[in-house]
Formats: structure tokens, sequence, C-alpha cells
């Protein structure tokens, strides 16, 4: 990692983030909520932005002049992953339901008086950052990686168009609230339910990759099994009739 003073040099940023109230928002019928692509004309580069219905977006401030600094960058959503399908750089994705997949977003449960306080009712609790990148930094554009080709994943976007690579520059530590990084974030989501959201109407595509991914395995296990079979019996007739 480098010395101290490198580390405090990567992390200069990350002491000064700020949050920024005025710009939170709850995504539901009756407070911020639409259908189809933003009515509200507002620059979010030339990748469609759509409602991401559930959520609440806690704004951190990022600079004055945001959409004039920021001109044509293009939302999108990072969560951690440690898999690097596509090679090195920062995966993220147009897509919130993408995102939130238990690989990138953990399920948390709540359980603490701290949390329950804070976070007033729900049992369970997801976090997926808020990002925005200008297209010249998407080094790639691609396919889902989670092997849901038998379901769509997002109503709204491809599943040919929904992780995008956006080039690092070859930093070790990305810095999100680095206002010259190649990507920036630009708030937390936060999705709090009161029964699992693997159960929610928007989490079916993945139920239905993990069936069909378990069908998968059972098959080719069957195959497996068939094929050791036919080797051992050919085997077994090759000692009688040897």
């Amino acid at each position: 990692m480098g010395d101290l003073k490198s580390l405090n040099s990567k992390q200069e940023f990350r002491y000064d983030m700020t949050l920024y109230p005025q710009y939170n928002h709850l995504y539901v019928p009756n407070k911020t909520f639409w259908t189809g692509t933003t009515p509200d004309g507002l620059d979010r580069g030339n990748q469609p932005y759509y409602c991401p219905t559930g959520w609440k977006r806690y704004s951190f401030y990022i600079t004055e002049n945001f959409y004039a600094k920021f001109k044509g960058w293009c939302i999108c959503y990072h969560a951690p992953a440690e898999i690097a399908a596509y090679g090195q750089g920062i995966y993220a994705t147009p897509a919130i339901t993408y995102a939130c997949h238990p690989r990138y977003s953990e399920v948390k449960k709540i359980e603490s008086s701290d949390e329950r306080a804070f976070f007033k009712d729900g049992n369970y609790i997801q976090f997926v950052l808020q990002c925005r990148v200008h297209p010249k930094y998407m080094i790639k554009i691609d396919r889902e990686t989670l092997g849901a080709c038998e379901t769509k994943i997002d109503l709204n976007i491809n599943n040919d168009s929904i992780e995008w690579l956006i080039d690092a520059q070859g930093k070790p530590l990305m810095d999100f609230n680095d206002p010259n990084s190649t990507i920036i974030c630009t708030g937390i989501m936060v999705r709090v339910t009161d029964n699992h959201p693997g159960l929610l109407p928007e989490s079916q595509w993945c139920q239905y990759q993990q069936l069909v991914n378990k069908q998968l395995i059972n098959k080719r296990c069957l195959m497996h099994n068939k094929r050791q079979s036919r080797i051992m019996k050919n085997y077994i007739t090759a000692i009688f009739n040897g």
C-alpha cells in the first residue's frame, strides 16, 4: 500500500465527503417517480436513465455548478465484487436491479437498536453506490456475467449491454469522491424492505436464473453419471471378455 503519506493523499477527498440532503430522493409513487426515461430534461449523458423504484438516495455534495462540470456524464450503479470478467477496471451498470444482485450488494438484516432507530421500519437493507461516468471512460459495454441468459434482468435495459467496464487509469485505489476521477459517486442508494428483497417482483429474474442454473447443473451431473456408467460397463465387459 505504500507509506502513510501516500495513503493519506489517496484518502484526501474521503475526509471531505459531505452529504447534500436537498438532493435526497425517495423513488416511490407520490414522491420522486416516473415511468420510461426521465421527464425532467436534466443532463444525464448519452445513456438512458430510469426510475430506481423502491430505493432512497442519500446525495453527496460534489462541486458547485455540477451540471456544467460534469456535462455528458452518465448515471450508473456500482456495488463492489471480486470478479473481473472483462478485465481490470471499475464495473458499473445502468440497471440497479443488476447492481443489487447478492453477488454485488449484500443483503443485511436490520438487527441493532441503532439501525432500527435510523431506518424506522423494515427488516432487510441493501446499499448500492450511484455514480456518474463520462462515456469516454467506458472501456467496454457488454452482456451480463451472472448466467442469466434465460431471463431478462431489467425491463428497460438489454442483457447484452447491462455491464460497463470503466477505465481506472491504473489506480490501485479508486476514490469515488474525487471530482477528478474517471468515475464519481453522487450518492448512496438504500433499499429497506419488510421481507427479503429476493421475494420482490423485480427480483424474480434472480430466482429464475438460480433455478435454471440448478437445472443445468443437475443435467450436467446426470450426463456425467451416465458417461461414467457407460465407461464402467465397457471396462467390466472388457475384463470378462479378456
